[in-house]
């Protein structure tokens, strides 16, 4: 028991959580010019903002878990396989939608995908899936409609950006690396070096996945369950607390002053997104907190840039991809995105 303590202590997350809150208060009195015995008040107000944002999301977490857990125990790479038989450009439309049947979220979808490739998936049509499975999913859809439903405009974009994206970076694929392979050529992920997420998502697809005419057990399911929910949930928590921290202690002129900026508000939200790493199904209700300071526009690249492209999934892109294919897909989500949330913002 003692020696679990320890290494409670000892993880970096706890660490860069206390370094964090020291942080905080710093440039708390920085920005606001507050004094000392006024920051326990405002504590409250960031616990209140905190624990909404985590009961209001913690249920969708878990759905879309449970959901993605299911999916790759019980479905066969196959059986996706022969939806896609087709190598042209016109199936990128229903490898765009299989979200709406299978719903995985962005945590773990790669080495899903990454399999079917390697069966022969058309490589163009698994990377348009990469882009659009984690948004245009029913569970992504209900988390986002809840946490817009004074503003539907925002969901209807998440979802129309993102097919349009996804579409445009699969075709971009398609002619950029037709003949040749975006895949490692490593058989196994620890031989690449990264080790962290991508093996632990890695290491549980193939642990319950097993072969075609097997079933896993239920006790498995149960464990493959609770160990992807507190691993996504930890992320979540942690990008609830810093979107929290903006609201209540940071100067929100400076945030209105940056959102304000038509070029500046929707590339800041990206990077936001990016660094925070938080999963499709809960990134909403982060969002929706940011709605009086950002334009529509930089709200909604929030939504779909963060689902494509964040911390882990990065990680775990450079362990299953090749390196210049990496660069290539960051480049050509980034760019998309963003041009569609600026047209957004002057058409809307």
């Amino acid at each position: 028991m003692h020696t679990s303590t320890l290494k409670r202590i000892s993880n970096p997350m706890t660490l860069i959580f206390f370094v964090f809150l020291f942080l905080l208060i710093y440039f708390s009195e920085k920005t606001n010019g507050i004094a000392p015995k006024q920051i326990p008040t405002q504590f409250y107000s960031f616990n209140t903002i905190f624990l909404s944002m985590v009961i209001e999301s913690l249920p969708f977490i878990l759905i879309g878990v449970v959901i993605s857990v299911l999916i790759q125990s019980y479905v066969h790479e196959n059986f996706i396989h022969r939806l896609f038989s087709g190598r042209g450009l016109l199936a990128m439309i229903p490898a765009a939608l299989t979200g709406i049947v299978f719903p995985i979220c962005e945590c773990a979808i790669i080495p899903v995908i990454r399999s079917l490739i390697k069966k022969g998936l058309p490589q163009h049509l698994g990377v348009v899936m990469i882009a659009s499975i984690p948004i245009i999913n029913p569970i992504v859809f209900l988390s986002t409609f809840y946490a817009f439903q004074n503003n539907p405009v925002i969901l209807y974009a998440r979802m129309t950006i993102a097919l349009l994206a996804a579409l445009l970076i699969g075709g971009s694929v398609y002619f950029l690396f037709r003949k040749q392979s975006i895949l490692k050529e490593s058989a196994s992920m620890r031989e690449t070096g990264v080790i962290s997420w991508q093996a632990f998502y890695e290491d549980a697809h193939h642990r319950h996945h097993h072969h075609e005419n097997e079933r896993p057990e239920l006790h498995d399911i149960f464990l493959h369950i609770s160990g992807e929910f507190f691993d996504t949930a930890k992320y979540f928590i942690f990008g609830a607390i810093i979107a929290s921290s903006f609201q209540t202690f940071f100067n929100q002129h400076l945030l209105s002053t940056v959102g304000a900026n038509p070029s500046i508000g929707p590339a800041s939200m990206m990077g936001m997104a990016y660094l925070l790493s938080v999963c499709s199904t809960s990134d909403a209700f982060l969002a929706s907190s940011f709605s009086g300071m950002f334009s529509p526009g930089a709200i909604t690249a929030f939504l779909v840039f963060g689902a494509m492209l964040d911390i882990k999934n990065t990680m775990m892109l450079v362990g299953a991809f090749k390196f210049r294919f990496v660069i290539v897909f960051m480049i050509l989500s980034v760019t998309v995105v963003y041009i569609f949330s600026r047209l957004m913002d002057l058409f809307v």
